[in-house]
Parts: structure tokens; C-alpha cells; sequence
């Protein structure tokens, strides 16, 4: 039994040695600095949790990012990966690359219903009677599917429809605001379409409004994510920010919904 006793005494010993340098090592281990505002993330939390309760979201994320240092200001929410209409633009810039079209462009969008390679795409205001005719940049900025679907099939481009979470979304937002002419449309969407509520008096901004279907799980209501994606001082983007937001059923709409949050975070940001 002493034997036993001295053996377990040895092992303790050894753990406790063992356990002392694991707990240094942890300690002496540099870590990352946040880089997350929490004031700006506190505000910014309170005021996603309002519009959610306003329109009866089931989910929302929001997140602002410094472009420049490429670093994440404040991420509140629950953001999941799924099919985003902002990624129009991300298929639109690939098809300004081609050389073959022009945001200055004019496309037919009809009333609104357009049949193109046996697909009938429907824009938002079919029930309206659509857009008609407008130019590319209108389209994109007025989120005429049709219009970016003619785009994309006079150049051969395929659309990019990948799965994406917001933070994601945001990357690539930043990646492609460096395109002048795509910038000039982002500025458009604000002044004159569907993204008006994200303006502010306060600093020019320029962004995306967009919303679509991401569940059909009840036909008769199905779930949208209504979304705003932008950034400020237009001359030379600093910040960026997206708001993505799911509900069920109408109304639904991008510019109104996370476009209003975007101003009120604008403001925020500005203010201080």
C-alpha cells in the first residue's frame, strides 16, 4: 500500500507540474485585440432590436466594418447563409468587366414579365406594370431582376447566386465598390430608387436595397430577407455596413426596412 500511495503521490505531483505550465502558456499567449466599438455595438444592437419588433422579424444581423482596415466596428444579431439579392451586383460587376455592356445602357423590362432562354422572371412591380425601358444602372438600382438578367445574357455571364451570410455579402461588397461606375449606381440607388430611406442629411452615403424569397415553406406567406447594404463618405468610403433582416410575408422591402436602420446607424456613427 505504500508503495501504491508513493506511485499515486508521483503522478499528482507530475499533473500538478503539468497543469502549472498549460495554465502559463495560456497566459503568456499574446491574443488578439478586439476590434469591436462597444458603444457603437450597444447602439447599434438597439436599434436592429427595434425594427425587428417594428416589422416582426423573426432574425436580423447587422454589421459595420472599417474598409480601410478591413476591420469588424460592431456585429449584432444572428446572420445565416442564404440567397441574397445584393448579389446582383456582384453578378453585374462581372459583366461590366466584360466590355460588352454599360451602366448607361437602355434595357427593355416590359411590363414588368419578361420570358428569357424559356425562364419567365417577374420584377417586383409586374403588378404595376413594371419599369419598361431604362437604363442598366436604373435597373440595379430600382431591383429590376429583369434588367440584370438581360445584362447578364447579352455578355454570357453567368449570375452569382452563391449561398451567402451577411459578413460574406459584406466582403464582397467592399471588394467591388472600388468600380467607379458600380459606385455611381450605388449613389443613384440612394438619390433616386428603391434606397432613398437609407439617406441622411448628415454625410453622403451610397448602398443596395434588395429583398427575395428565402423560404417557401408556406406558399401562401413565405419567408424574405429584406436587406440594405452601403457605405460613407461616397468620395472615399470609410465605413461600410449591411442590415439583413428575415420576416414572413408582406410588406417586405429592403430600402424602407434595413435601409432605414442604415441611416439611423449613419447618424450614430457621424454624431460622434
Amino acid at each position: 500500500m505504500a508503495l501504491v500511495h508513493r506511485l499515486l503521490d508521483s503522478k499528482m505531483k507530475k499533473l500538478t507540474i503539468i497543469g502549472v505550465c498549460i495554465a502559463t502558456m495560456i497566459a503568456c499567449t499574446p491574443t488578439k485585440e478586439s476590434t469591436i466599438d462597444t458603444t457603437l455595438q450597444s447602439k447599434v444592437d438597439s436599434l436592429l432590436q427595434n425594427k425587428m419588433s417594428e416589422i416582426n422579424a423573426i432574425s436580423g444581423q447587422v454589421i459595420v466594418m472599417d474598409i480601410q482596415k478591413g476591420e469588424i466596428k460592431a456585429m449584432v444579431g444572428n446572420g445565416k447563409k442564404q440567397s441574397s439579392s445584393l448579389m446582383r451586383a456582384v453578378s453585374i460587376d462581372k459583366a461590366l468587366d466584360t466590355g460588352k455592356v454599360f451602366l448607361s445602357d437602355s434595357v427593355d423590362t416590359e411590363n414588368g414579365v419578361v420570358i428569357l432562354n424559356g425562364d419567365t422572371i417577374l420584377d417586383h412591380n409586374w403588378y404595376r406594370g413594371g419599369y419598361g425601358r431604362i437604363t442598366l444602372k436604373k435597373g440595379l438600382a430600382c431591383e429590376s431582376e429583369i434588367a440584370v438578367r438581360l445584362a447578364l445574357d447579352a455578355t454570357g455571364v453567368e449570375a452569382v447566386d452563391s449561398l451567402v451570410t451577411p459578413l460574406e455579402m459584406l466582403k464582397l461588397f467592399n471588394g467591388i465598390i472600388k468600380n467607379d461606375s458600380l459606385k455611381s449606381a450605388f449613389r443613384f440607388c440612394v438619390t433616386e430608387g428603391l434606397g432613398r430611406p437609407a439617406s441622411t442629411d448628415k454625410v453622403e452615403v451610397a448602398g443596395l436595397s434588395g429583398r427575395n424569397v428565402v423560404s417557401k415553406a408556406n406558399p401562401e406567406k413565405p419567408e424574405y430577407a429584406v436587406e440594405f447594404i452601403g457605405y460613407f463618405p461616397v468620395d472615399e468610403p470609410k465605413y461600410s455596413i449591411i442590415v439583413s433582416m428575415n420576416k414572413i410575408g408582406f410588406p417586405a422591402s429592403g430600402g424602407l426596412m434595413a435601409g432605414s436602420v442604415f441611416s439611423e446607424i449613419v447618424d450614430c456613427m457621424v454624431a460622434e
